[in-house]
């Protein structure tokens, strides 16, 4: 019996050309047939992607193979950050801008200020403190604004004074129209009205874009600029809009874009700046920080209107117990009316009388009153967060703190109390808006001036009163009251009592060297003098000194006149007895 192929094939003992033969027969037997392959169609998709995958893992291995460092300086192909700024997987882009991520928009912001009153007396504050200060300082104790030279030790030419009048009425007017008719024609306001849209934008939602305006020749500067509505501010991402890289930011309003914004068009300069890449420029807003706050304000205040509304729990019932037909019903609630209703018969006593002894009237209190300030601490100690994020007492809302004694804030002087308050509010408020003035708009016309709020801290007059006394003269302290210099020595005597007697001193040793004679002069003028005077002398021993007669070192001031000794004008004059 022949043996099988796949016995032959693998049976090292047989010859080797039986084994070949017979392994040529099992490849023959177990040839696939073209019917029992896959189609070529089939099969073209696979290796496609067998392809593809081995190219990728070339091309990884090769990358990993040469890393290169974005910010190194070796590589740096422009001038600028490096780092990853916006990272535009995380945000939501609607084509060439992207919006704020943040779970209530600039919209919701602003009309959740609108409803809440609490909101809304922090922000009107703080416009109305900033407000105090939007005019040229008029004296060294108001408050307003300065312009002034950057280095305060600097003193200023006439070409430099005439610059920083001009400078003021040109921040005064938000711009070179000086007619307020004309500048209300450009859309323009004055710098109050400036200030008071920019610090409520800025409050609200931490988003006070302001449009700059330039003269038709761009080299002379700024013709004016405008406070925007921050709610229609969209930043561009870092391709720009359209592929224009210099629009950084776009005006949309109802999903329209209306305007685009140049880095010379539009200042957006967040208060509240953060570095999260899924911001890049946007900022962030007090109110952002309060929604679940103003949420629980919300409800406590509606729970309180109403129960004022629609409360319809009695303080009690008035029961009455025996057998009263109607017409016995009806005269009970007259006499009754007549002897309890009303603020006169608020402390009557009522008398009624029953048929039997089972008959009587009682009053079941329910025990259920409404508490007209349900959550009044609690709508307190949500105030006092809403203030705290603000930097801002409750006492400048005149809102009570949620401490039951008395704060740090709670002073006998009104300054005292606020002074706190202006350190952590105000003062930062006020130093983002110098800086936003100072970088953006006096610096366009020179970098030597700077723009700054005065009169925040006016000196207390009583020391200022004090320290006057103690270091002016009588002429110095007449200048500063606007008054004329007084001639004589009196102008120059001290206010200080303590200086007074050296004054003095010094105003006698002037008239003694006054009287003695010149070494330098030459010997006949000394003789001749001597002459002149030979003959008075005899005299002047046998008559009385009337000048010396009449002054006065210390005795009885009725003796002699104080101003004489000193030829001073005459103080007071005495006669003789």
């Amino acid at each position: 019996m022949p043996d099988k192929p796949d016995q032959t094939a693998f049976n090292f003992e047989a010859p080797q050309q039986e084994r070949y033969d017979a392994n040529a027969e099992l490849s023959q037997m177990y040839q696939p047939l073209a019917s029992e392959l896959l189609p070529t169609e089939e099969l073209k998709p696979v290796i496609d992607h067998i392809i593809n995958d081995l190219a990728e893992q070339d091309m990884m291995q090769k990358a990993q193979g040469r890393i290169i460092v974005p910010f190194s300086q070796k590589h740096k192909s422009k001038r600028g950050m490096q780092s990853v700024y916006l990272d535009e997987l995380q945000v939501f882009a609607s084509g060439d801008y992207f919006d704020k991520p943040s779970p209530l928009g600039f919209d919701s912001l602003r009309q959740m200020v609108d409803q809440t009153p609490v909101l809304n007396a922090v922000i009107l504050t703080r416009i109305r403190q900033i407000n105090r200060f939007c005019r040229p300082q008029e004296n060294e104790d108001s408050p307003g604004f300065v312009i002034r030279h950057a280095d305060k030790d600097h003193q200023l030419e006439s070409s430099e004074e005439e610059s920083i009048k001009l400078l003021h009425r040109f921040v005064n007017n938000c711009g070179w129209e000086f007619n307020p008719r004309h500048r209300q024609r450009l859309k323009r306001s004055n710098f109050t009205g400036f200030m008071a849209r920019v610090v409520r934008d800025s409050l609200t939602m931490d988003s006070a874009p302001i449009e700059t305006e330039f003269k038709r020749d761009k080299s002379k500067g700024i013709d004016g600029f405008y406070a925007v509505d921050g709610a229609t501010i969209r930043l561009c991402t870092e391709e720009g809009y359209q592929g224009g890289d210099e629009i950084f930011a776009l005006q949309v309003v109802q999903g329209l874009v209306r305007t685009a914004y140049g880095y010379d068009d539009l200042i957006y300069v967040p208060r509240n700046p953060r570095t999260d890449v899924r911001l890049a420029g946007y900022g962030l807003g007090e109110t952002e920080l309060l929604v679940r706050v103003v949420t629980g304000f919300l409800n406590a205040m509606t729970y309180n209107i109403k129960g004022f509304d629609d409360n319809a729990i009695p303080k009690g019932m008035l029961h009455l117990s025996g057998d009263y037909d109607t017409n016995d019903l009806t005269a009970f609630k007259r006499y009754w009316n007549a002897m309890v209703k009303g603020i006169n018969n608020a402390w009557t006593v009522p008398v009624m009388v029953s048929k039997d002894q089972e008959s009587k009237a009682s009053f079941e209190r329910f025990g259920i009153e409404f508490d007209e300030m349900y959550f009044s601490k609690w709508m307190t100690f949500l105030t006092s967060i809403i203030c705290a994020v603000y930097g801002m007492s409750p006492d400048e809302i005149n809102f009570e703190s949620f401490a039951s004694s008395q704060s740090a804030l709670s002073g006998s002087d009104t300054a005292e109390k606020l002074a706190d308050s202006k350190d952590k509010g105000l003062r930062p408020l006020m130093a983002y808006l110098e800086s936003i003035m100072t970088d953006y708009i006096i610096a366009d016309f020179s970098d030597k001036y700077v723009f700054r709020w005065a009169g925040l801290d006016p000196e207390d007059k009583e020391k200022r009163h004090e320290m006057r006394k103690l270091i002016l003269t009588v002429n110095e302290a007449r200048a500063q009251e606007g008054q004329e210099a007084m001639e004589g020595p009196l102008g120059d005597a001290p206010l200080n009592p303590s200086l007074m007697s050296a004054w003095m001193q010094q105003q006698q040793q002037a008239q003694e060297d006054y009287g003695q004679v010149d070494e330098a002069g030459g010997e006949g003028e000394e003789q001749e003098q001597e002459a002149g005077s030979s003959g008075d002398d005899e005299s002047d021993q046998n008559e009385p000194d009337e000048s010396r007669a009449h002054q006065d070192f210390g005795g009885d001031e009725r003796q002699g006149d104080f101003g004489k000794a000193f030829s001073i004008p005459t103080i007071y004059t005495v006669g003789d007895e």
